[in-house]
Order: structure tokens, then sequence, then C-alpha cells
């Protein structure tokens, strides 16, 4: 029997492909997806994503190029377009922007926002808190929760991490106070 597609059900065969890590087989129904949807910029982006995880990154930039010009002012394809660059050894600056991403990576910046969030708040923060203020800032947060704790244990005069368990996720962090 012929499997009939439905629109509103096809994120279970997309998380059933993430979940198998098949990603040959996610690439292509991405790219049907994407096909199917030109105006459709999700289906756009979730194809570049799936040709970064297939190694193609040099297509992925030149699929979003276009994309991305007449996007730019939403954010769109950020994040494929600098995965793809760093992926190929290059930095951001090895694209043409329109508008500089604001990227955030793992030095003095990352301290002075986590300084700026955690200045008045008596109570720790969760990480993945933390995190998700730095996504929401930012256009690009080039570390993930668990990175970022191991960079806010090595300022250990600054930030205060506590908590139990044995997940990054269990960790808080506060400000240490003078």
């Amino acid at each position: 029997m012929k499997k009939v597609f439905d629109e509103f059900e096809d994120w279970e065969e997309d998380y059933n492909l993430i979940n198998a890590e098949d990603w040959t087989g996610l690439l292509e129904f991405r790219r049907k997806k994407a096909l199917r949807r030109p105006s459709d910029l999700h289906a756009q982006e979730a194809y570049a994503e799936a040709l970064n995880l297939n190694k193609k990154h040099g297509e992925t930039i030149d699929f979003l190029r276009p994309l991305y010009a007449e996007n730019w002012d939403i954010g769109f394809g950020i994040s494929e377009i600098i995965d793809a660059l760093y992926a190929q050894g290059k930095t951001e600056d090895d694209f043409d922007w329109i508008k500089k991403p604001e990227i955030l990576k793992l030095d003095h910046s990352t301290i002075g926002f986590c300084r700026e969030q955690l200045i008045n708040k008596r109570k720790p923060y969760e990480v993945w808190q933390l995190h998700t203020a730095m996504i929401m800032k930012f256009d690009y947060v080039a570390f993930n929760e668990s990175e970022l704790v191991a960079f806010l244990f090595q300022c250990n005069e600054i930030f205060e991490i506590s908590g139990e368990g044995d997940h990054f996720l269990d960790l808080k962090v506060k400000l240490k106070r003078k």
C-alpha cells in the first residue's frame, strides 16, 4: 500500500530519520519537502541543515546564498551558513553578509553577557536558562550548554556553579559575591 503524504504529520518522519541518524534519508525527505514548498522558509532552512548533516557544506552555502539575500532581515539561514563555513575550516568573514551576524563565542563577551544576566539576581540561574538567553540575543551561539558549563568552571573567580546530578542541565550558576 502506498503511503499517503500528510503534511500535518510529516514531522514524525523527520523525527524518525533523525532518531535513526539516517542523514541520507533525512536529506532526501527534506529535499522533497523543500521542493514541494518553495516559499516555506522553514522547509528551506531544514533542507540546508540536512545538507550540513550530510557534509555537503559547499552546497549548503550555494543553496542558501540567494535565500539569505532575500530574507537577511529576519535572520534567515545564518546558523546553517556559519555551520557550513566552520565545517570547511573557514570563518564568518568568508561569507558576504548583508548585515554581519552577532556571534557569541567562549571568550570575554560570554563572561560579560553572563555577568549582565546575573548581576541583579540573588537566586542562581539554571544553565539552560542562561544559554537560552544567549540564543535569544545573538544571531549565533558557537557553543552548547555543556561547553558553557566547562567554560564557566574555568572562571571560578567570577561564577559559582552549584547543583546535583550528573547532567549539566542540573547545574545552576550565579555571580560570586565579594
